[in-house]
């Protein structure tokens, strides 16, 4: 009887260790979502456009990323800042470059990939024209609670000969959220605006993509996609928006944003504000710097000097209070050289 049952016995234990093999390795749980900040991008021959890109890391993943372009067409190049993505590192930015002779666009797939992960991409439609707009978000991610207003700063950008107006609109809004831009159309030599995005009380809590569309006559539509985040309110907490949260001021010049706070839920504390990310020559002040119970208002000044380099700028302002959850907002400031319209 022994005899028979040890054949049996060899090929279970056979078996079970074929089923641990290398070869059938267990599918990773981790992965990542990536964002463009456009979806389309315009571009001028010898000129230059940015997208911003973001990266939401799942499942406990938590490696590195790199970004590569793929199907860039010719008279193009598409490089990244930075290519690699460290385990903390979420967003980077593709500039488009074209030559001077470039005149065919097409459909370029960025891809993001990591050990162990499967890769994602995303479509970004490229044209060459002699003139257009594109726009420019402070931020493609945004996060708020229920009930409580958050602000997204755009920057517009008018190429070549377009002088036009450009219409604003918000698409893809979940239910219960509304938008408004300040001013919804930019005229003249306009380029910024701010979109305040509410979610009601009874807004449904998650993450969905909001389009912010420009349209001006005779060229492209231009597109920003803005990852919304609504939470639950149930939590004592606060919230904070800037009106505006894009500002122009020429290099030696300052100018000023209001910050309103708004708190939620039973908390009732001082909010200590603070800013980081200004760029050399520039300085950003905060009064008051904590805004004690009761206050819910603050105003941002931001002084330039005649040396402070022209250029786009995100600076994240923040708040920090005891018992409840710091939050941050994106405030973009354009800084043209001295004696130029703002």
């Amino acid at each position: 009887m022994r005899a028979l049952l040890l054949p049996f016995l060899l090929t279970a234990v056979i078996g079970t260790t074929a089923c641990g093999d290398d070869d059938d390795p267990v599918t990773p749980t981790g992965g990542l979502t990536l964002t463009l900040g456009q979806q389309t991008a315009v571009v001028l021959p010898g000129g230059t456009a940015v997208v911003p890109i973001a990266l939401a890391r799942t499942g406990g993943f938590s490696g590195s990323v790199t970004l590569t372009a793929e199907n860039v067409p010719t008279g193009m190049t598409a490089a990244f800042e930075p290519t690699g993505l460290t385990s903390t590192e979420t967003s980077s930015n593709l500039t488009l470059t074209a030559t001077s002779t470039a005149t065919t666009g097409g459909t370029i797939t960025v891809r993001a990939s990591g050990s162990g992960i499967t890769p994602r991409t995303q479509a970004l439609t490229v044209s060459i024209a002699t003139s257009g707009i594109t726009l420019l978000s402070g931020s493609t991610t945004a996060s708020t609670a229920q009930g409580a207003a958050v602000t997204v700063p755009i920057v517009l950008t008018r190429i070549g000969s377009f002088a036009g107006d450009v219409a604003l609109v918000a698409e893809g809004l979940p239910t219960g959220v509304s938008a408004a831009f300040s001013p919804a159309t930019l005229t003249g030599t306009s380029r910024v605006t701010t979109l305040t995005l509410t979610p009601s009380e009874t807004a449904a809590a998650g993450t969905a993509n909001v389009t912010i569309r420009g349209t001006g006559t005779g060229v492209g539509a231009s597109t920003q996609t803005v990852a919304l985040t609504i939470t639950q309110s149930t939590a004592a907490g606060f919230g904070f928006s800037s009106a505006p949260a894009a500002l122009v001021v020429q290099a030696g010049q300052s100018v000023t944003s209001t910050v309103t706070i708004t708190r939620t839920n039973s908390f009732a504390g001082d909010v200590a504000l603070s800013a980081t990310g200004a760029p050399a020559g520039v300085t950003v002040t905060l009064t008051p710097a904590s805004a004690a119970t009761g206050t819910t208002t603050a105003t941002v000044n931001v002084a330039t000097t005649a040396a402070t380099a022209p250029g786009t700028y995100q600076i994240t302002l923040q708040g920090a209070a005891t018992g409840a959850t710091n939050v941050s907002r994106t405030l973009t400031v354009v800084v043209t050289a001295a004696g130029t319209t703002p």
